[in-house]
């Protein structure tokens, strides 16, 4: 072990230096006066050796008495910092040697133990408080009528509750840490959550659903709850649960038996109808029966409908699930605009699923197109259809499939889940070419976006020269309108003028493909616009800073929206000040939008007159179009694209059938525009 250069070390190596010094000089002195030789030797080597046994005793003495209380002071410190006997220092008298050491490292000690004393009774004060907390939700939990689970975002059980383990103990035992899918099926929880962290405005307040056990054997009424921290991320979730099995039993059960009635009804009195002498009599008695069915029936599905757990749903994203789930072996399109739905979308997804599969597996089918739409004024219901090419569908075959059970639901049948979400009155149609059938459900019951004030519409705004970049057609000039691929798009932005600093926050399109809007297959994106976002922009479009801050620039979603794009043609409404703000980056770039571009609100100039008003609103108000998501960018897309189709069949009415005959016309509109604008 090499020896520290510190403690008395140095002291005793001095010392030894100018002993050595002292007998040098000595000899030297000696030398000089003219002694002999041997006897300076030996004074030198004497007085040498007394300095190596003075050092070594001294370190030794300085070794036991101070070097040795030092390491027993230190191992007692330690045992005072590591250890729980209740000392709190060191004795003094003890350790005289090195004083006031010992005092030093007491004072050091008692601070210690009092601070260890202090935390000690703090972190037993927290726990007691956290143990009453915890025993007093475990008692507000065990005393729910309803089973409580929360997860993680990695769906793991981080705490349940007493009736939640009685209902699902028959599955699997519940243990925290432990995956939620070991007792309960996958498919509707992560739907549920994926639906949930889609749309921040319905996760608070949570949202039924049906699930059931891994294993089949239970059917849960469920509701989730998201659970976000102070900035708004998601980090869990709390499903609350029910036992439906008991009930959705009796209800199936009172269901069918009211079938049967019903049908063992209606039989005889038709009979009697047929066969009775005083017809009148008889057709009148046979009304009143069959009315009293209707009613009791009527009012009988009004109850369950009531106990159904039940949400409102937006056609497109539901829909678009449904996709997803069919693969790639069959092809599903969304098209049409959305709708708010109202019903569990889960059991629907199954329901409708297996319906399309079934009618799919049946014509030979690989593609089917899925669209949703609502029936005229309030009281009207709403529908989704799916269709497809080839053979229709038989109503016995029809018939046969909705009695088909859904295992994932504890049995019940396609036309149980089809009458809780509307009836099973399924209109079967032949199309041109192909087939389809449209299912009644349920509209939607909330005001969605009733908290957002009715705005003025965006000023016009005109730049000729913009569109006029946009008029060679080339091949697609001579094609007819409804053949032709379109994108309508449009953008949300921090305010109306690109050419002082205004940016895009928003920007989104939908395709048109052979008159059918792909609702599915749109385009979306909020962008970052490097400049915060005023007060009264954000009054129109919602967009915050908060919103926009993680998301990426222009620079990279407009290539992206260049691609998506491709050689579509660009549809706007008041095209002119959503192309500006595409035009303004294209050199910087490397991009170009070359496509040819048409405006709805110049056409709607053209067709309905000067007179009529040309905002988006007014249009579609004109047009019977049902707004859905006004304000935004993808909403505002979406009835656009609407209100093309309705345009380019009156076009066609005034003989213009192609893009070149569409083209030419806006152009004499525009103008024409111009020109009552400057008078």
């Amino acid at each position: 072990m090499p020896v520290k250069w510190r403690g008395p070390f140095p002291w005793l190596a001095a010392a030894f230096a100018v002993d050595v010094v002292v007998t040098i000089a000595a000899a030297s002195g000696l030398s000089q006066g003219g002694g002999v030789r041997e006897e300076l030797t030996a004074l030198v080597m004497v007085s040498l050796a007394g300095a190596a046994i003075m050092f070594a005793v001294s370190w030794k003495t300085i070794d036991f008495l101070v070097m040795r209380s030092i390491r027993r002071m230190a191992s007692e410190v330690r045992a005072i910092a590591y250890g729980t006997g209740g000392r709190d220092g060191v004795d003094p008298e003890r350790y005289f040697v090195v004083s006031p050491l010992p005092e030093a490292v007491n004072e050091v000690c008692v601070r210690m133990v009092k601070a260890r004393l202090e935390l000690a009774e703090g972190l037993s004060a927290a726990t007691r408080k956290s143990e009453e907390n915890s025993s007093r939700l475990a008692a507000i939990l065990n005393d729910l009528h309803e089973g409580v689970v929360v997860c993680n975002q990695r769906h793991q059980l981080v705490l349940y509750n007493q009736v939640a383990f009685d209902i699902l103990r028959e599955t699997a035992e519940l243990g925290l840490g432990r995956s939620l899918f070991e007792t309960m099926a996958r498919g509707p929880v992560i739907h549920m959550f994926d639906v949930l962290g889609n749309r921040p405005d319905m996760g608070g307040r949570g949202v039924p659903f049906l699930v059931g056990s891994v294993d089949d054997r239970a059917l849960l009424q469920a509701r989730m709850t998201l659970i976000r921290n102070e900035i708004g991320a998601v980090t869990g979730y709390v499903v609350t649960l029910v036992d439906a099995g008991p009930q959705l039993a009796a209800l199936v059960s009172r269901e069918a038996l009211l079938r049967e009635v019903a049908e063992e009804v209606e039989a005889p009195l038709k009979r009697i109808l047929m066969a009775a002498d005083d017809a009148a009599v008889v057709r009148r008695e046979s009304a009143t029966i069959g009315k009293a069915i209707k009613q009791v029936t009527e009012g009988y599905q009004k109850m369950l409908s009531g106990w159904w757990p039940m949400a409102d749903i937006n056609s497109t994203e539901f829909l678009s699930f449904i996709v997803t789930r069919l693969g790639e072996d069959l092809k599903g399109t969304v098209t049409g605009l959305p709708v708010w739905l109202h019903g569990d979308s889960h059991s629907l997804v199954l329901a409708l699923e297996s319906l399309i599969r079934r009618a799919a597996d049946r014509v030979g089918a690989t593609e089917v197109d899925l669209s949703a739409g609502s029936g005229d004024g309030d009281g009207g219901g709403a529908w989704v259809e799916f269709s497809w090419a080839g053979d229709t569908v038989e109503r016995a075959l029809l018939d046969r499939w909705l009695a088909q059970p859904l295992v994932a639901l504890g049995g019940m049948t396609v036309r149980d889940v089809l009458q809780h979400h509307g009836g099973v009155e399924i209109i079967r149609e032949r199309r041109e070419g192909g087939g389809a059938l449209r299912l009644p459900m349920r509209k939607g019951v909330e005001q969605h976006g009733h908290d957002r004030q009715v705005l003025p519409g965006r000023p016009e705004f005109y730049d000729l020269t913009l569109l006029e970049q946009a008029r060679d057609t080339g091949a697609m000039g001579s094609q007819p309108l409804r053949s032709l691929t379109f994108v309508v798009f449009d953008t949300e932005t921090t305010g109306l003028h690109p050419s002082q600093g205004d940016q895009v926050v928003s920007i989104a399109g939908v395709r048109i493909v052979n008159g059918r809007i792909l609702s599915g297959e749109s385009f979306n994106r909020i962008v970052n616009p490097g400049r915060p976002i005023p007060a009264e922009s954000i009054r129109f479009h919602g967009i915050t800073d908060d919103m926009v801050k993680d998301k990426p620039p222009l620079d990279v979603v407009l290539p992206q929206f260049r691609t998506y794009l491709a050689d579509s043609v660009l549809v706007a409404h008041n095209a002119a000040f959503d192309l500006k703000f595409l035009r303004m980056r294209e050199r910087q770039m490397g991009i170009r939008f070359d496509t040819p571009v048409l405006d709805t609100m110049i056409f709607s100039n053209f067709l309905d007159g000067a007179e009529a008003g040309h905002s988006l609103d007014e249009i579609c108000d004109r047009y019977g179009i049902v707004v859905t998501e006004r304000h935004t960018a993808l909403g505002d897309s979406m009835v656009t694209a609407a209100v093309l189709l309705r345009q380019i069949e009156a076009l066609e009415a005034r003989g213009i059938l192609t893009l070149d005959d569409a083209v030419k016309t806006l152009d004499i509109a525009m103008i024409l525009h111009e020109r009552q604008r400057v008078l």
